[in-house]
């Protein structure tokens, strides 16, 4: 589905606009006209291709600013996200390095080990088979140690990418973010790679969507996440 969508959205590119050696140049042409269709359709037709989709009014904000002029912002990708970034700013695993958040959000055997070295809990004290139990064990030794679950990081990451897609203006790039994440993919459901998921999003694709797929390429390659996730640490 992915290849498919990343074919459409280049095939946009190339059918329906002329764009010279330097891709962000002022000299992009929609030849809509040529097509048969109205700048409203051809801003609809746009939108749906390089945006997560079309919000009340852009239409006509869009035909009002140029189409080109449209799709020029956001090659350069650098409208200001004020409402994102204020959304954003309780998301503390964004900020945190891989190291931070490896000793900052455990799994629950994790957890369990921690408790047991740090001697909350003892080591023969405790079986999942008592749910409740279970989970009182894992709250303490969060509680005392300052330790959040795998669970809140997998959170953060999920809910991120919902808001950039709903509240950046930069859509192009969240678009593409999004394409190239799943292409190079990784899984949360894989234990020994799913602490460098959100790391792996923020470093080794966002940065490079617009640029080198050389750099790209190697960045993720290298990246613990995608190292984890093929079994090459």
């Amino acid at each position: 589905m992915w290849l498919k969508r990343s074919i459409a959205v280049f095939s946009l590119i190339a059918s329906t606009a002329f764009i010279p050696v330097d891709p962000y140049s002022s000299s992009i042409r929609m030849p809509y006209q040529q097509a048969g269709l109205s700048k409203e359709q051809a801003a609809a037709h746009l939108l749906n291709r390089f945006s997560f989709g079309i919000q009340p009014g852009q239409i006509e904000a869009v035909v009002k600013m140029g189409l080109e002029n449209w799709l020029q912002q956001q090659l350069e990708a650098s409208l200001p996200d004020t409402e994102l970034d204020k959304r954003l700013a309780g998301f503390d695993a964004l900020k945190m390095s891989n190291e931070t958040i490896v000793n900052h959000y455990l799994t629950p055997a994790q957890i369990i080990l921690l408790g047991v070295r740090q001697k909350i809990i003892r080591n023969d004290s405790l079986s999942n088979t008592d749910r409740e139990k279970y989970r009182e064990a894992l709250a303490k030794v969060m509680r005392e140690s300052g330790v959040k679950p795998i669970q809140e990081l997998h959170r953060q990451l999920v809910n991120q990418k919902v808001l950039r897609a709903v509240y950046s203006n930069n859509q192009l790039k969240e678009v593409l973010t999004d394409f190239w994440f799943n292409h190079f993919n990784v899984s949360l459901t894989k234990g020994q790679s799913q602490q460098y998921v959100m790391s792996y999003e923020r470093d080794a694709i966002r940065p490079h969507v617009f640029g080198n797929f050389k750099n790209m390429l190697l960045a993720t390659a290298k990246h613990p996440a995608m190292l984890e996730y093929l079994d090459n640490a």
